[in-house]
């Protein structure tokens, strides 16, 4: 009777420690967030293998719109913390994080999709006048 009673608390001992480890960490992942840009920031979230964001990356380079304004470029195909990020700054725009995509630029503390529409915000903030 007592070995019956020394395995079952061993047993419910293991249990508990398992459950433990699994509820606290991951309760620890939940709460390490990546910070989102400021307000102030002006962020272009890219792939490197997304042709839309090539076409905005050539613009930008033909317009020298990283000589005229600060401008901070994070590819999110191949860097994970990037990718988190983005899905953040999606997330405070009120974005369906499940089918976003890029190019995406954070600028203002609004979220702009899309080649037209960074390429219009862009053009805005360096004073481009329209063709």
């Amino acid at each position: 009777m007592e070995k019956k009673l020394v395995a079952t608390i061993s047993v419910l001992s293991v249990i508990i420690l398992v459950l433990g480890y699994i509820i606290f960490g991951s309760q620890s992942k939940k709460t390490t967030q990546i910070k989102i840009p400021s307000k102030n920031e002006i962020v272009f979230y890219y792939g490197a293998t997304c042709p839309h964001c090539k076409d905005v990356e050539e613009w930008m380079k033909k317009n020298k719109v990283e000589e005229k304004i600060k401008i901070e470029k994070k590819e999110v195909y191949e860097n994970q913390n990037n990718a988190q990020e983005l899905e953040q700054v999606a997330e405070a725009c009120g974005l369906d994080t499940s089918s976003i995509g890029v190019p995406l630029l954070w600028a203002d503390g609004k979220c702009y999709i899309g080649t037209p529409d960074v390429e219009k915000i862009l053009a805005e903030k360096i004073n481009l006048k329209a063709n």
